[in-house]
């Protein structure tokens, strides 16, 4: 099979690969649509915590099932459309016991720890597997992995109907929680500096921050009538978005972290103390908050936003020249493969 393979640090390379060979609770994918996420550059560039080379990237995907091994999966048939909660989790460990499948002890990821998805065919978990109807477009399917990590950060966040939320970064999982906190009731504000991303969320019908602005601090007051706001997920993963997180939460709020940070920036805990806030760290998603994102997805609830976010779509052989795309053009929000 065709696969980009990244065999080191920054060296990304189309192949031949053998097919996987799946086994038991085992299912094989056709790849249709695979998207590039943040955290597969991140894979590329060397700067994953745990990531091993050499590896198949991708984890975000679509596809059609080909081969499987559980007799316990009886409502997927082959031929079905499928996505995948993508990672091996071991089921008996404390985390996967209580739910928490996504903190899993040996948890594996696709794409980082396994071969994943930029291939023609990826190796997944049978029971991470859910059908796709086909009156559902394979394209928007493709955007289930991370309107899933916005499902699971909402659900921790607590987010109320009628709160205010704060996302501090506009980046594509920026504007999936917010489209998940709008979805669930709260009003959302979305706090950045690129213009691009700045417009793009206004035209997607958010109301938006510019903490650049020389009067952001009352701009927040006036929203918030003094009181800040009730979740502020920071998404950003940057030193002023750890620094601020804290200060723009009001009394007895809620900061849920989502960004992968470069470094260990400093963080106002007196802020913490003196407001009593409550700090929640997200990792990907549980598989109810995968199951979730599903049933919005077949819904089409989300429909004419999700399509706003696919900015282009590149062939598997293209590979090289979707991430120089994405690398020299910061225009965009998110890069599809179709294999």
């Amino acid at each position: 099979m065709k696969a980009a393979y990244y065999t080191n640090k920054e060296q990304l390379e189309l192949v031949e690969l053998e097919t996987p060979k799946i086994g038991w609770g085992e299912a094989l994918i056709k790849v249709k649509y695979t998207g590039i996420c943040g955290s597969d550059l991140h894979v590329y560039h060397g700067a994953h915590p745990t990531a091993k080379f050499p590896v198949v990237p991708g984890h975000e995907f679509v596809g059609e099932l080909v081969e499987l091994n559980d007799s316990s999966v009886n409502d997927i048939k082959i031929g079905d459309t499928v996505v995948v909660q993508p990672f091996f989790s071991c089921g008996v460990c404390e985390p996967c016991i209580t739910g928490n499948d996504n903190v899993c002890q040996e948890l594996k990821l696709l794409g980082a720890h396994c071969n994943g998805s930029f291939a023609e065919y990826v190796k997944v978990p049978a029971k991470k597997m859910y059908r796709i109807p086909k009156d559902v477009d394979v394209k928007l399917a493709a955007l289930a992995e991370p309107l899933a990590v916005a499902v699971h950060d909402v659900r921790r966040s607590q987010l109320k109907v009628g709160q205010k939320a704060l996302v501090i970064g506009g980046g594509p999982i920026g504007l999936f929680i917010a489209m998940v906190a709008r979805l669930v009731g709260a009003e959302v504000y979305i706090s950045e500096v690129n213009e691009f991303r700045l417009n793009y969320a206004k035209d997607m019908g958010f109301k938006t921050l510019n903490p650049k602005d020389e009067d952001f601090d009352q701009q927040v007051k006036t929203i918030t009538n003094g009181k800040y706001f009730d979740v502020v997920f920071e998404v950003s993963g940057s030193k002023t978005g750890a620094a601020s997180m804290t200060k723009l939460a009001k009394i007895s709020g809620m900061v849920v972290i989502v960004g992968m940070a470069g470094d260990n920036y400093p963080v106002d805990l007196m802020s913490v103390f003196t407001k009593q806030l409550k700090l929640q760290g997200v990792r990907i998603h549980t598989q109810e908050a995968f199951a979730a994102a599903v049933d919005i997805l077949v819904s089409g609830e989300l429909n004419d936003q999700l399509y706003k976010l696919i900015s282009k779509t590149f062939a598997l052989e293209d590979i090289k020249a979707a991430f120089e795309y994405m690398h020299t053009n910061t225009d965009h929000f998110k890069i599809l493969l179709e294999v």
